[in-house]
């Protein structure tokens, strides 16, 4: 998956506020924390679910799952809060993904033809998308609606209850009904058949997330208020670890139940990371050469998101490098910052070529 990412493709100046610095912040640790997510999945699925090595994989697959909804909240935050126009939107963004989707899909799908796959799997690819292309389709679909939302948000109590009721139908309820089928399923199946005749589907997907970016860059938190969303935050990092750990060894195999982007403990991570990096940006005093750093990162985020999965699977076929090569809480992190390095540089080269730096990265 985030993919993995949400981003704002509009130019920005070098000279930034500490409010845009945030955001770039945000894209570059979210960017890394989705190529640690899919390192850690490397080995996940075929591990001893009692071995360290499976436990590691889990820890850090359960401290990275805020990374596309915090993508998907920054989009939020910078779009809904934006006057672009819904054709500048469509000629622009969207037309700037499409462009992208198509040439990195057929980048992957030569991979896989390449590398022994038959034609017609590598065409189901490029149509597809590699695994983590999803979300190109899910933002272009955000971007769609951009003027509905934007028509929810001018009103301060209408967004609260756009966001409520996405709690309740998107996250609650769902979650329930998942922890209730692994012991009843005909129970679980139950509830979830009454659920589906309400058809709720207005405030479902990452409407949510997007909406709750542009809220929470939009309010003011109070020290309070921090307290209890840090210790909320805390109380959804842990609960993913231990609730994935419970439920596998109660399933006896590998379970990502709770590592969803629409579960309660997920969506608590990445509120965490969100209010953390804005209330912290807010306290530093950013040197202007500083901030170009963090541009320049924060600019080639995109280019490396696409170019990422490449190189996780290039290091291994090619170095024979992966997550149980050597100790394995020590391989996920090197060979993650290995893979951050090479797809930013990637990246970076790409952007500094025209027409690639426009419609490709």
């Amino acid at each position: 998956m985030v993919t993995n990412e949400s981003y704002d493709f509009n130019k920005q100046t070098n000279k930034q506020t500490n409010r845009e610095v945030y955001f770039d912040i945000l894209r570059i640790i979210a960017t890394f924390a989705v190529m640690i997510l899919h390192i850690s999945a490397q080995n996940w699925h075929d591990s001893d679910i009692h071995s360290f090595e499976w436990n590691t994989f889990n820890f850090y697959d359960s401290i990275v799952r805020w990374g596309v909804p915090v993508f998907t909240m920054i989009s939020g935050s910078l779009f809904l809060n934006g006057t672009q126009s819904i054709e500048r939107i469509y000629k622009k963004n969207i037309l700037r993904i499409i462009t992208a989707f198509i040439f990195w899909s057929m980048f992957y799908a030569i991979i896989i033809f390449v590398r022994g796959g038959s034609l017609k799997s590598a065409l189901a690819s490029f149509i597809s998308g590699y695994y983590h292309m999803w979300f190109l389709f899910m933002i272009v679909g955000l971007y769609m609606i951009i003027p509905f939302l934007r028509v929810i948000i001018k009103n301060d109590f209408l967004t609260r209850y756009f966001l409520f009721l996405a709690l309740i139908f998107a996250f609650i309820f769902p979650q329930f009904i998942s922890i209730i089928s692994v012991g009843f399923d005909k129970y679980g199946s139950f509830i979830q058949s009454v659920i589906d005749n309400i058809n709720m589907k207005f405030v479902l997907g990452y409407t949510f997330y997007f909406v709750l970016g542009y809220y929470i860059n939009k309010i003011s938190i109070s020290s309070k208020q921090f307290r209890i969303l840090f210790g909320l935050g805390i109380l959804g990092f842990f609960t993913t670890i231990i609730s994935s750990m419970i439920v596998t060894n109660y399933t006896n195999e590998p379970n990502g139940m709770f590592y969803g982007n629409f579960t309660l403990n997920v969506m608590l991570e990445a509120i965490f990371i969100f209010i953390v990096v804005k209330q912290s940006c807010k306290r530093i005093n950013f040197s202007e050469k500083a901030k170009l750093i963090i541009f320049k990162l924060s600019k080639y985020s995109f280019g490396a998101y696409l170019i990422h999965a490449f190189w996780i699977s290039a290091i291994n076929k090619i170095l024979g490098l992966n997550t149980l090569s050597f100790n394995s809480f020590l391989a996920v992190p090197i060979i993650g910052v290995l893979v951050f390095i090479l797809s930013f540089g990637v990246s970076a080269m790409f952007n500094h070529i025209p027409i690639l730096n426009k419609y490709i990265v």
